[in-house]
């Protein structure tokens, strides 16, 4: 039981097989393959990968009040503000409605 356990959890899987070894390649193709895999490698990229930048109005908006060391409570604050205004826009707009004869003044 505790080899098929060890078995179905063990990191096998998560680890790639060794291409170059001998005993998987052999004839005369053996340096083909390991030249190409050795030029596949060298056209990878290496080093660490550069934050993307952000793009549109809603990415520029998050990188700038929400993620990394710059959050703050502004988001929150544009969100009342924003209420409030759609609120006063629509109050306003039936106010206008509602006294569009001039009936209570």
């Amino acid at each position: 039981m505790n080899a098929i356990f060890r078995r179905a959890y063990s990191t096998k899987t998560l680890i790639p097989p060794n291409v170059a070894a001998a005993t998987k390649v052999s004839g005369a193709s053996k340096d083909a393959s390991i030249t190409r895999l050795v030029s596949f490698y060298k056209t990878l990229p290496k080093g660490a990968v550069e934050a993307p930048k952000p793009s549109g109005p809603w990415g520029r908006y998050k990188a700038r009040y929400i993620d990394g060391d710059n959050a703050s409570v502004t988001p929150l604050l544009h969100l009342i503000f924003g209420v409030f205004v759609v609120g006063y826009t629509i109050d306003y707009h039936f106010h206008l409605k509602h006294h569009k004869n001039v009936e209570h003044h």
